[in-house]
């Protein structure tokens, strides 16, 4: 590979991009949902948002929400169905941003529309969600756990 192919083109390695992707986003909704499930501290701290965003039903979302995490990360880590992994968890990332995410940005007083935007797109939600879109639309690439025995089974 020469530069100019590198400057065009990249590497050429989209599945590692995949993989990559899906380990990062699946990996920290695992151990977060995790956490909320099996921590008093961090449960508490969920419930206690889900309060204040007007969140209804709290006795099963207050499960719900880090169960969809933890499985939903776990999911996407091993690439076993993943883009329906990804899309509950876009699912309960849209809700988090337009109740808890948007009173956090109409705090930091944007200056202006643009400003606006740009504080929106600062939410680590926004970069989540724009993560797990890319599983859903592209799927697991090929080094994931379901293509893998996909592969070794059409093989045999």
């Amino acid at each position: 590979m020469n530069i100019q192919d590198f400057l065009l083109n990249g590497l050429g390695q989209p599945d590692t991009a995949l993989l990559l992707n899906r380990l990062a986003v699946g990996a920290f909704f695992a151990i977060s949902g995790y956490h909320k499930l099996f921590n008093k501290e961090r449960h508490a701290t969920l419930v206690a948002t889900l309060k204040a965003c007007g969140v209804p039903f709290l006795g099963f979302n207050q499960w719900f929400v880090p169960s969809v995490e933890f499985f939903g990360g776990l999911g996407v880590v091993s690439g076993v169905l993943a883009p329906l992994a990804a899309l509950g968890m876009l699912c309960i990332l849209g809700i988090a941003i337009l109740t808890d995410g948007m009173k956090r940005v109409n705090s930091y007083t944007p200056i202006n529309r643009a400003d606006y935007v740009c504080d929106v797109l600062y939410l680590p939600e926004t970069i989540y969600a724009v993560m797990l879109a890319v599983v859903v639309i592209a799927g697991p690439g090929q080094y994931g756990l379901q293509s893998i025995a996909l592969t070794l089974w059409n093989a045999s």
